[in-house]
């Protein structure tokens, strides 16, 4: 049996700890040694504060980086952040502004330089989910009419980052500040491989429901919410896509409804069903040879081959309808393909923004059907 794995917490919830310390500090707050943060997906964690300083117009507080048991290189460093009270919000270019709060990145936290990704260039990598975190963190002490300076910096982040694949995507002086919930998830793939099947399992064995929603992750998860569909019969697949056909398929499901951020989604376009970047990619040549099928003009397949991101290479796409939705379709025909035509598949493909790129064409039919099953 496998030995449950310790959970820990994202740089991001380091990262607004230490601002809500540090703001405590110069608002004259008692604070405690330990602090109660509520994350983003509503988990209550009891986060250690490493250290805390008050100075002349400032504030600073640190707090190590806990992942669990999960093998991250952040694992133990230091997360800093150091907040000042100032008559109104200067402007700087990298930071992030939010009414009466700026957040920027200082020492060890890399700045975003190329497309595609959810900061845009010139802008410190501090990802929209810490940056939520910060905010609310902050609010619930600040009044509306002080403004506050953040500097989140990691003095060991830019060694760190030279063992991230940052500076491949454009992130360069450090790491990110990340973290779509606030915690960290570690899980050995055997066992989590076993836990997709068991809650598949449980799904059928608890419904007279022949279909299932299978979403790559978190972000696929809120597109269904946002979008108004059924969640509860949805398992996160995460990248075993192979492994979750071959398990619906033993499980005797008939009709799959996936949906799938366009980074993850087209590589099962290209016929690769685990879409961990370490077992395979080709997400752009994968676009670009698609894009040859719609007659994209020859400047757009230069540029999304030599884009950082399928999110980014998306922009240079003209022939978007034609495009995405021959995409969709390929996908649901590669998984129908795979589960030996034992399973009807439609797909939906969306960017990070949310918004709809193409879907197959019995995508909002599938839709309208569930719908009438339940």
């Amino acid at each position: 049996m496998d030995k449950e794995l310790r959970s820990g917490y994202t740089t991001g919830t380091c990262a607004s700890v230490a601002a809500y310390v540090a703001l405590s500090l110069l608002l004259g707050r008692e604070v405690e040694n330990e602090i109660e943060i509520v994350t983003l997906n509503g988990i209550t964690l009891k986060v250690p504060v490493h250290s805390k300083k008050l100075g002349n117009g400032w504030a600073r507080a640190v707090v190590l980086k806990d992942a669990g048991d999960d093998p991250d290189v952040t694992n133990g460093i230091e997360i800093c952040a150091k907040v000042r009270i100032v008559k109104g919000l200067p402007d700087i270019k990298k930071a992030h502004r939010h009414s009466n709060i700026l957040i920027l990145g200082g020492r060890g936290v890399g700045l975003v330089t190329k497309k595609g990704l959810k900061v845009e260039p010139g802008k410190s990598a501090i990802n929209p989910g810490p940056q939520e975190m910060i905010v609310k963190a902050l609010k619930t002490i600040l009044d509306e009419n002080t403004y506050v300076v953040v500097t989140v910096y990691v003095p060991k982040g830019r060694e760190k980052a030279l063992k991230t694949f940052n500076a491949k995507l454009g992130i360069l002086g450090g790491i990110s500040i990340l973290g779509s919930t606030g915690i960290v998830k570690p899980m050995s793939e055997d066992a989590l491989t076993k836990s997709m099947f068991a809650e598949l399992k449980v799904l059928k064995e608890n419904s007279s429901r022949d279909w299932v929603i299978f979403a790559f992750g978190n972000h696929g998860k809120q597109f269904c919410m946002d979008n108004n569909i059924d969640i509860e019969h949805m398992v996160v697949t995460s990248n075993y896509i192979g492994f979750m056909i071959d398990s619906a398929v033993k499980l005797g499901f008939k009709k799959v409804l996936l949906i799938g951020h366009i980074g993850k989604a087209i590589k099962i376009a290209g016929g690769i069903f685990n879409t961990h970047s370490r077992v395979a990619d080709g997400r752009l040549e994968i676009l670009a040879a698609n894009a040859v099928l719609v007659d994209e003009p020859r400047e757009n397949i230069l540029k999304i081959l030599k884009s950082n991101t399928a999110e980014e290479a998306c922009e240079y796409v003209s022939r978007k309808d034609e495009l995405f939705n021959l995409l969709s379709n390929k996908v649901a025909s590669r998984c129908k393909e795979f589960s030996r035509d034992e399973i009807r598949f439609e797909n939906m493909m969306f960017n990070y923004r949310g918004e709809s790129l193409g879907s197959s064409d019995g995508f909002y039919s599938m839709i309208e059907e569930l719908r009438s099953e339940e």
